[in-house]
């Protein structure tokens, strides 16, 4: 059985970590990391109910419950990024509880390591969102040929009008086309104004689907303007590949 000695023997080597005995066979971890909101990190260390050679270290599920209160982990990519964390860490994860299991005499750098898993989860928002900005048109190809592409048939880079400047990320086939578009930053904004209201002036009969990796930091000129030449728009990617197929089925099917 775990004790707070065998715990105070093991801190011999590295004498900057405390522990708090909760209840038996269970530790806090006195670590002077915070969360945002001045709280300590919620660290534990318990004997691994699968190995009593090792300790398991852990957070009880209270890293995921703190981040629910302003983030949700309620898409694929954001879980896909979570799952990323704990694997890269070589950490575990089963029903909330954030954990890894060591030996005694790799307690001090599991704790440390834990603490930096806890950190990266518990900024999830910003990782997500720098996440999507490197990857938005990987992932935006990736959910057009895997999920559309299922369904209709799909073109990319094409371009229906006489100047062939004016390209069309996708094409969506149909008697009137979906022409959707990509947008991440302010110049390629411009750059689908200005194809859309070409594609309107030699009369092309389209409908136009605009796919935001982040509306609101795009200028307010550019969100006027590609707001009056666009059929429906989605301001994220997350959006898009939640509602987006419904309704490219409801478009073509009128």
């Amino acid at each position: 059985m775990l004790t707070l000695d065998h715990l105070y023997k093991m801190q011999q080597n590295f004498g900057s970590i405390a522990f708090r005995e909760k209840r038996p066979n269970v530790f806090k971890v006195i670590l002077p990391i915070y969360y945002e909101d001045g709280d300590m990190y919620d660290i534990f260390v318990e004997e691994s109910p699968f190995d009593s050679s090792k300790i398991r270290i852990c957070d009880y599920g209270i890293t995921l419950m703190k981040l629910s209160y302003t983030f949700d982990l309620d898409t694929p990519h954001k879980n896909e990024i979570f799952n990323d964390i704990i694997s890269q860490n070589r950490c575990q994860f089963d029903n909330g509880n954030i954990y890894i299991d060591v030996f005694p005499a790799q307690l001090e750098c599991g704790i440390y390591q834990l603490a930096q898993v806890i950190s990266k989860v518990s900024n999830m928002e910003i990782i997500s969102r720098e996440s999507l900005k490197s990857y938005f048109y990987e992932f935006l190809d990736s959910f057009v040929f895997e999920d559309l592409a299922k369904h209709y048939s799909v073109t990319k880079s094409t371009s229906p009008g006489n100047n062939k400047d004016c390209v069309v990320d996708y094409e969506i086939a149909s008697q009137k086309p979906i022409y959707l578009f990509g947008v991440n930053d302010n110049n390629k904004a411009s750059k689908v104004v200005i194809s859309c209201l070409n594609f309107m002036q030699e009369n092309i009969s389209f409908r136009s689907l605009i796919v935001h990796e982040n509306f609101e930091k795009l200028s307010g000129f550019n969100q006027k303007q590609i707001t009056n030449v666009s059929d429906k728009q989605y301001t994220s990617f997350d959006e898009f590949r939640n509602n987006g197929l419904t309704y490219i089925t409801r478009e073509l099917s009128a």
